[in-house]
């Protein structure tokens, strides 16, 4: 397979202040186009700097894909780098400066085009223009005396998605012999990864196909197969097989969870504390959840519990907000509020203090329908936010055993 590297430019990458999502699209991408990405690298501003990153992902590379540094300001130093690279001069494009005024126009009507953009239409020379249909920074295609392509695009993510998915559909021409491979993929919860291990014994393999795991914060864990046809089919099968049990129809939990329900015509709400709307924004992002994803409610303090919920007082004050009695409470009033023929409830301690004999990340979920509640104890590790994201995919995965009658009504468990 033709070797690609990926190179993020930028010092707020090197101080931890963004996140590089660029990066993790790029090498999806190129992967699925038949390129074997070896390499991802982040570096600075500085000009010098760039150059030898660039110099050393070039070697023995077919393309390497930039992204940042291309904007107007003097620490956008990218195409500056390209052409010492290349021992070659900077021009500066008429129609690359036409383009970025007319993008002015559109995104700033009746603001003049700041001088300091011209810097955007500067180009090593022998380089192609990428064209930026979302910004006001065009993207560099140029081929090295090697043999290698350096195609640079913008940081910013959505201008970097567009651009990049465009020159993908260029890359046979560029880079000939290529060979999309088959990949496919199958999504399971339920169980973590060593069980998964255990049950999948003798068919990971590095060769063909490829077959990897990957833990998702979301909830859920992919098997991804990749390779040639045949091989890829049968690997499949059988890791599908093994974890027949525990397969979701989507790479999702909450997708899976709404598919079930609307299979079963059923309606779903959710009662939520300490996940404050992480399970209500889950089950809003899927599209179509509107069949049935009725509604919601976030109940904080214990005044909510109760007007909102109905959740009884003395409950409260005998068992603690931070209980299965509270979490069912929670749920079989969130059932009645919505009329909703099941519903999810969470309760518990995100941090990042505890409290007496409960530590941070106990968390208490519920599950409402009309033969019985059941309700689950997890302890999940890590700061506030994460807290909150996985209580709510665990909220979601006990949904989802519910629905699918994997758990009897009534049962408590702790894992």
């Amino acid at each position: 397979m033709p070797i690609a590297r990926v190179l993020s430019i930028g010092d707020e990458l090197l101080f931890g202040r963004t996140v590089d999502t660029n990066a993790t699209h790029l090498c999806r991408l190129l992967g699925d186009q038949g390129m074997l990405v070896d390499r991802v690298e982040q570096v600075g501003d500085g000009e010098a700097a760039i150059v030898s990153a660039l110099r050393r992902a070039c070697r023995g590379a077919a393309l390497v894909v930039c992204t940042g540094g291309l904007g107007p300001t003097d620490d956008d130093r990218t195409r500056h780098a390209l052409a010492r690279l290349g021992a070659v001069a900077l021009e500066e494009r008429p129609a690359a400066w036409r383009a970025i005024r007319a993008c002015w126009g559109r995104l700033r009507p009746g603001m003049a085009v700041p001088e300091v953009n011209r810097r955007q239409a500067l180009f090593p020379c022998g380089a192609e223009s990428l064209a930026n249909d979302r910004g006001t920074a065009p993207g560099l295609l140029m081929r090295l005396p090697s043999g290698c392509w350096v195609a640079c695009l913008p940081g910013v993510p959505h201008e970097m998605v567009a651009m990049a998915d465009r020159l993908a559909r260029r890359l046979p021409r560029l880079v000939p012999g290529l060979r999309r491979p088959v990949v496919a993929e199958a999504w399971f919860a339920g169980i973590g990864e060593s069980t998964a291990q255990e049950l999948l014994a003798g068919l990971f393999s590095e060769g063909d196909p490829t077959v990897g795991i990957t833990v998702s914060e979301l909830g859920h864990i992919t098997l991804r197969v990749v390779g040639s046809a045949a091989p890829v089919r049968r690997r499949l099968a059988e890791l599908r097989q093994r974890v027949e049990p525990y397969l979701l129809p989507h790479p999702d939990l909450a997708a899976s969870l709404l598919g079930a329900c609307a299979q079963r015509g059923w309606t779903l709400a959710a009662a939520e504390s300490c996940t404050a709307g992480h399970l209500a924004a889950r089950l809003g992002a899927v599209p179509g959840a509107s069949r049935c994803w009725r509604m919601g409610v976030v109940a904080y303090q214990p005044m909510a519990k109760r007007s909102l919920l109905a959740v009884p007082g003395p409950l409260i004050r005998r068992h603690g907000l931070v209980s299965a009695a509270v979490a069912e409470a929670m749920a079989a009033g969130m059932r009645r509020t919505a009329r909703a023929d099941l519903a999810l409830a969470t309760t518990g301690l995100a941090g990042p203090t505890g409290e007496a004999g409960i530590p941070v990340g106990t968390v208490w979920l519920a599950a409402a329908t009309a033969a019985g509640v059941v309700s689950r104890q997890v302890r999940i590790f890590g700061g506030r936010e994460r807290v909150q994201r996985r209580a709510a995919a665990a909220a979601l995965q006990l949904g989802w055993e519910v629905v699918n009658g994997m758990l009897p009504p009534g049962r408590t468990s702790t894992h």
